[in-house]
């Protein structure tokens, strides 16, 4: 079958990245073909710059993300040097045209791909062009506007809608703003990892959260309420659980490394070696140091009690 198509990295596969899919989606269905999204497995300016970049999903959960979207098929290629200096019009006639069977290619108003020479920047009209040349129809599609409301709140989302102030809300441990962003909890999943021990002797035992990768983006360090899922819970029929985070260097106990620590409500069992998924729900309060353990446990029960009332 052949394919209507776009191109993207498609970091967070927020509401942005959502409407573009729909947009594909929908004219593949109209023409009978196949809804592609076409990205990358490294932010192409990773391989450009040489600099690493944080990221807000890993190549998995974009995966999952973008066929949740409404795309029947998501292709992943390889950004190397090679590629990175192939033109645009080689790009749609080797991978587009004859790899993947493109016949519609549709663009955001602002979307360019494949090496740029500076002195004779490529528009929207080469891009068409080049399409007519090899027989790929090339569409711009509208700009996302803030008519689209976040399903999270039913609020419009602010018109900045891109990864880059997705990042930045984050990073002010702006939950909502982030929730809003994408229409859903922003969510990390890691390995639980043996940790110390020291929330276990104060009644309030955690599980100690490695990130499936270094890349990940952890919003600001603080207390979070959040939610946790876990497929290979075998200690209780519930299978998703409220609980809160701590993200930070643990003050209380002299730490100077970060951490990311999570208390389940309602779970008592061992976790130690399955991957949980923690969606951020609301921010509670900065980390702060307290005097002794006992001065920390009893925070602790206030910002349980916190969790729990506004759950409800």
């Amino acid at each position: 079958m052949n394919r209507v198509a776009t191109i993207g990295f498609f970091d967070g596969v927020h509401l942005g990245h959502q409407f573009v899919i729909r947009q594909v989606a929908e004219e593949a269905r109209k023409r009978g073909l196949e809804a592609l999204v076409v990205t990358f497995d490294c932010p192409p300016r990773e391989v450009v710059t040489g600099k690493k970049c944080h990221l807000l999903t890993t190549l998995d959960e974009k995966k999952r993300l973008v066929l949740a979207a409404g795309a029947d098929r998501c292709e992943i290629l390889p950004f190397t040097p090679d590629f990175a200096a192939l033109s645009a019009k080689d790009f749609m006639l080797e991978i587009l045209k004859n790899r993947l069977r493109v016949e519609v290619l549709m663009l955001g108003y602002d979307n360019h791909f494949g090496h740029r020479n500076p002195d004779h920047p490529e528009t929207f009209d080469d891009y068409q062009r080049y399409g007519r040349e090899m027989g790929i129809e090339v569409l711009k599609m509208p700009p996302f506007t803030t008519q689209h409301p976040s399903p999270i709140t039913h609020h419009p989302p602010p018109i900045t809608q891109n990864s880059t102030f997705l990042r930045h809300a984050l990073r002010d441990g702006d939950i909502s703003l982030a929730a809003e962003l994408l229409g859903r909890p922003y969510s990390i999943t890691g390995l639980v990892v043996h940790g110390r021990g020291e929330g276990h002797r104060i009644g309030f035992p955690t599980a100690n959260i490695a990130p499936e990768s270094v890349e990940t983006i952890l919003p600001k360090s603080g207390v979070y309420a959040v939610k946790v899922r876990n497929k290979g819970v075998k200690e209780s029929g519930n299978k998703v659980f409220l609980g809160m985070m701590n993200i930070g260097t643990r003050p209380t106990y002299n730490g100077t490394t970060l951490s990311l620590e999570v208390h389940l409500f309602d779970f008592d069992g061992d976790l130690y070696g399955q991957t949980l998924t923690i969606d951020f729900l609301r921010r509670i309060r900065d980390e702060q140091p307290f005097e002794s353990p006992e001065a920390l446990r009893k925070q602790l029960e206030k910002d349980k009690a916190d969790c729990v009332l506004n759950d409800k």
